[in-house]
């Protein structure tokens, strides 16, 4: 190939190179201004309901033995409806702090005539109630070609259990998962799910200090300020 030509040909192909480059850097700087012109109100409020469940019926004994039933509970009945609040600060729209309040469906918890809480308090049930304030660091992704991000979050908790036995509140560490989409730059749904670790003690009553596993399942409807 004569050497004009092949000059001719490498201008060409830098030509064509620095075309491209420069139509894939407007792109992306026009994708990334999109999604930055829509998520330009980073602080959200918003309302949650769902479904949620505790989980007492793990102290259940599966034994009929005499001295499980002294001090374990006969049954359980629990879940149900659940509400809370949140508010959240969406730093950039891959990441975000979101505080939350959830209060999830009472408990009714019941025991044996023969049982230990029964003799102390001359009841054979009480009903107990949950709560959780929480805060979590959320990590977002979009699905590829949609406009749907997909989360996961890691956070803390205090998880308040009130009843007859028991008023205390106690940190322990929460999760969730789930996917969000913004109908407006201003609305925003989601669905999502939770759980939240519990903790207990072994004694011979160990509904005294039982904190429930907190697990749900959530719609949320934000807006966006």
């Amino acid at each position: 190939m004569p050497i004009i030509l092949r000059k001719q040909h490498c201008v060409r192909t830098l030509v064509i190179f620095i075309w491209l480059a420069l139509t894939s850097f407007a792109c992306a700087k026009h994708a990334m201004a999109s999604v930055s012109d829509k998520f330009k109100h980073p602080f959200y409020v918003g309302v949650t309901g769902g479904y949620g469940k505790t989980t007492w019926e793990g102290l259940v004994s599966k034994s009929e033995s005499a001295a499980l039933l002294l001090s374990s509970p006969m049954y359980v009945n629990e879940g149900g409806a659940l509400w809370g609040l949140f508010a959240g600060y969406e730093f950039f729209p891959y990441f975000a702090l979101e505080a939350a309040y959830m209060r999830y469906p009472n408990a009714r918890v019941m025991f044996d005539s023969s049982s230990l809480y029964t003799f102390e308090s001359g009841n054979t049930e009480f009903t107990t109630k949950t709560e959780t304030v929480s805060l979590l660091a959320k990590l977002m992704i979009f699905i590829p070609t949609t406009e749907i991000r997909v989360y996961s979050g890691l956070g803390v908790a205090e998880v308040h259990r009130s009843d007859s036995l028991n008023t205390h509140w106690t940190g322990r560490p929460t999760f969730g998962a789930g996917a969000n989409y913004l109908f407006t730059d201003r609305v925003m749904g989601e669905l999502g799910g939770s759980y939240t670790a519990g903790n207990g003690e072994v004694q011979l009553n160990p509904s005294q200090s039982y904190f429930p596993f907190l697990y749900s399942v959530f719609l949320r409807v934000a807006y966006r300020f």
